[in-house]
């Protein structure tokens, strides 16, 4: 039975595929976040104006919440897998 986007969400199940390529997006997510805080750090160090150092600090928050949303994506992912093979 075919199931629209928003239920394989709902529900969790992802195949081998996508679930590697949610790891992969892990660390490729915790890079980026580690390039954009060096990029405050250097902004900060090199006396920047001030909203070139928000513009870039808002660029961290969007990687902190890309993090924390592909975290819970995988963590459901990994509840509903442990479920399954439970039952």
């Amino acid at each position: 039975m075919l199931r629209n986007w928003w239920d394989l969400e709902r529900t969790e199940e992802l195949s081998p595929r996508q679930e590697r390529w949610l790891r992969r997006a892990w660390w490729l997510y915790w890079s980026m976040l580690a390039l954009s805080v060096g990029l405050v750090v250097l902004r900060v160090v090199e006396g920047d104006p001030p909203l070139q150092i928000l513009f870039s600090a808002l660029l961290v928050a969007v990687w902190i919440f890309n993090l924390y949303a592909l975290r819970k994506r995988l963590r459901g992912h990994e509840a509903a897998s442990a479920a399954r093979q439970e039952g």
